[in-house]
């Protein structure tokens, strides 16, 4: 699941005028708008460099400078366009708007006294995701401390690639710990956990705890 700010009654607007991806369904939304986006990672820079093919302005404000988090490819992407703007140590405290419609954001500063508002009619976060990994517990699968599935020689050095602490079961995806979270790496993931199960059946480690 996305990881949502805290944000007072950022709720009543998600689904209309706050979203957690950019797809072209939501870059319409954007046409002939001002936008804000949080977030400072390869997501939040490809999603501004998209959206700003479709909005007004895009703001970017970001907890730490972009270099920190950021490939430099994107940095130079989002710095050669003349309409995205960026807010480094920055957090957004509130939303305005009326009903389900955003009208603006109040921001400050995270390092000094800056601060301010933007009238942006819509909101993209890009914050990274918190693993849907609560029903595991209990279960003895070992998880990090973030909560994501541990792994492989992440676990023991004979442990089979994409297999838990718990022999026989396997984490693929985004749930695992130090995975590429994209839908690339999940597929890859799928394909490579294939050989795994045989490997764990062909030894007849299913009968082992």
């Amino acid at each position: 699941r996305y990881r949502r700010p805290d944000i007072e009654g950022i709720e009543r607007f998600e689904g209309a005028s706050v979203h957690y991806w950019a797809s072209p369904l939501e870059a319409r939304l954007c046409a002939n708008a001002d936008v804000a986006l949080i977030g400072g990672g390869n997501s939040a820079g490809q999603a501004a460099v998209f959206l700003a093919g479709h909005a007004d302005r895009v703001t970017i404000l970001a907890r730490r400078p972009l270099g920190a988090t950021m490939s430099q490819y994107l940095i130079e992407r989002i710095a050669a366009q003349p309409n995205i703007d960026v807010i480094e140590h920055a957090e957004v405290i509130a939303l305005q708007g009326e009903g389900h419609a955003l009208g603006g954001i109040q921001w400050r500063g995270r390092t000094d006294d800056r601060g301010g508002s933007l009238p942006v009619r819509q909101l993209f976060l890009f914050i990274g995701a918190q693993p849907n990994t609560d029903w595991l517990a209990g279960t003895g699968i070992a998880l990090d401390p973030r909560g994501f599935v541990m792994t492989g020689r992440d676990i023991a050095p004979d442990r089979l690639a994409l297999e838990s602490s718990r022999q026989g079961i396997f984490a693929v995806g985004d749930v695992r710990s130090d995975s590429v979270k994209r839908v690339a790496a999940a597929a890859g993931d799928g394909a490579q956990v294939v050989a795994s199960i045989h490997a764990f059946l062909a030894r007849g480690d299913q009968d082992r705890g």
